[in-house]
């Protein structure tokens, strides 16, 4: 198989480096390790801290912070293999490094807690995408998976999407309820992104997206990254062909150029069969190649489409888009 390099979207480690006495230098303790990266050619990986609990004893911007912290200690820790990615010509800085690019993303906008210093906040210690919501309703806007959708993005979370674009930070609209992403695609001038989401047409849940959301993501300039989680894969048995099935659908809905990997590593309780970690994307490359994918559309789909987004989105304020 000729080599791809892999952009991955979206993984939930660094929240088990703070929680746990894990180690990430080789397999085992958690789905994403360096061994797994480097087996699985993955060049860029998403951390994303995830405000993921309503119960949580901190509030939602000290457990920020904390797994802020914690995205930081590992990149020190692993200075050789890490390159932490703030602006677009780190992407090209971390690959003549030699090292794997680590993007750091919040998941929940709850950690902005209504106030936009917070974003400026974050933004200065290095998060370069924010995922809207999680599975609740925050200040910014309705969540896919909370009881009440239907008011969509806040006020708030319309001077957010705005400062966001501003920045040059990446807008992420998985998690968020119908009505809420509708009205990110109308503020938001640059393209979104569904860092984590798959093809409701495939698997009917909450969590995926109907086709004219793909389409709006797609004709923005936006990208998918497909989620792993079995429950969003399929109702029956997940597993490659799976993965490649809401690939194909994307693809075949809304043009190859908007679909990538959001693998949901780390942050999810189990993986489809015949996959594990990084180390398998191989393996999902040569299921695409073996139904003829064009080497072009595979490196598109592994790696040129988020690499188109990050460009495109990751300016330092007053630099051109």
């Amino acid at each position: 198989m000729n080599k791809f390099c892999i952009i991955d979207a979206h993984c939930d480690t660094i929240a088990k480096l703070s929680d746990q006495n894990v180690s990430i230098n080789k397999y085992g303790d958690t789905h994403v390790s360096i061994e797994g990266l480097k087996e699985g050619c993955v060049d860029i990986q998403f951390f994303a801290a995830c405000i993921c609990a309503r119960d949580i004893n901190d509030s939602p911007l000290q457990t920020a912070l904390n797994l802020i912290e914690a995205f930081e200690n590992m990149v020190k820790k692993y200075g050789d293999c890490f390159y932490p990615i703030t602006k677009a010509s780190d992407i090209h800085a971390s690959k003549r490094a030699g090292k794997i690019g680590a993007l750091l993303a919040i998941e929940g906008g709850d950690a902005l807690e209504g106030k936009i210093s917070n974003l400026h906040l974050v933004y200065n210690m290095g998060v370069r995408l924010i995922t809207l919501t999680w599975n609740y309703n925050n200040e910014i806007g309705s969540a896919a998976m909370d009881t009440a959708t239907e008011w969509g993005l806040t006020a708030f979370g319309a001077e957010v999407i705005k400062e966001m674009n501003r920045l040059g930070m990446i807008i992420d609209v998985s998690h968020l309820s119908e009505k809420a992403f509708w009205d990110v695609v109308e503020v938001s001038s640059p393209p979104i992104i569904a860092s984590h989401s798959n093809a409701k047409a495939l698997c009917n849940h909450p969590r995926n997206l109907d086709d004219s959301q793909i389409k709006a993501i797609v004709e923005k300039g936006g990208v998918i990254g497909i989620n792993f989680y079995p429950p969003f894969l399929s109702w029956h048995k997940a597993d490659i062909h799976s993965i490649v099935n809401h690939i194909e659908y994307i693809a075949g809905l809304a043009g190859v150029d908007g679909v990538g990997f959001g693998s949901d590593f780390d942050g999810v309780d189990r993986l489809p069969e015949g996959v594990n970690g990084p180390q398998n994307f191989p393996d999902i490359i040569d299921e695409l190649l073996r139904l003829n994918y064009t080497e072009e559309s595979v490196y598109k789909i592994c790696y040129g489409n988020f690499f188109r987004l990050m460009e495109r989105i990751l300016k330092g304020i007053g630099e051109e888009a």
